[in-house]
């Protein structure tokens, strides 16, 4: 069946997979899986006292508001990844839910659009196809994910500006947040006149 296709390593700390791969502990260990996110209402957690789970109880269907779960989903990868575990991610089927969360946490933590996740996911595990409702609020999500943020991370600046206050020069190298360069520039200019 569909959702007998091979678990996916879509990250070295992240699975996707379906609850028959979920119910089997031998398949889980073998992945070296330490935390399961079971996206669905129905779905048993199997090993309660082997893995850590979290529960997200969404149907899949055009009703249910699964972008509500996204950041509590994506924290709580990068908890997981951050000591050294592995997180499964499944639904029942592996095909809409779970894919949805596995591109949510891509589109956020990667800061790409909702097509190139889509892509990268795919090639990993060729049935995924989150339903029509699920690609509008990841493109919603998109949207917010990739709006400009003039205060970037840390870590990984936004830009670099140089300046010459003698000949009020400004020449700025930017890697991915043109809008926040230009108001950077804007400011930068007003200040130095």
């Amino acid at each position: 069946s569909l959702g007998k296709e091979g678990a996916a390593s879509i990250l070295p700390f992240l699975y996707l997979g379906s609850a028959y791969h979920a119910s089997r502990k031998d398949m889980l260990d073998a992945l070296g899986i330490t935390a399961l996110i079971n996206v669905s209402a129905n779905c048993p957690n199997h090993f309660e006292g082997h893995y850590q789970y979290k529960s997200i109880p969404v149907e899949d269907n055009h009703k249910a508001d699964i972008s509500s779960w996204f950041n509590e989903a994506i924290d709580f990868i990068d908890s997981v990844k951050n000591e050294g575990g592995r997180v499964f991610v499944h639904c029942q089927a592996g095909i809409s839910r779970s894919a949805t969360i596995c591109l949510a946490y891509l589109m956020r933590t990667n800061r790409v659009k909702l097509d190139e996740a889509f892509e990268f996911v795919k090639q990993r595990r060729s049935i995924i196809s989150p339903n029509f409702s699920f690609m509008g609020q990841l493109l919603q999500f998109e949207s917010q994910v990739l709006a400009p943020n003039c205060s970037a991370e840390a870590g990984s600046p936004a830009m670099s500006v140089f300046i010459s206050r003698e000949t009020k020069y400004l020449s700025i190298f930017w890697y991915y947040n043109p809008v926040c360069v230009y108001l950077s520039a804007l400011l930068v200019s007003q200040a130095l006149t």
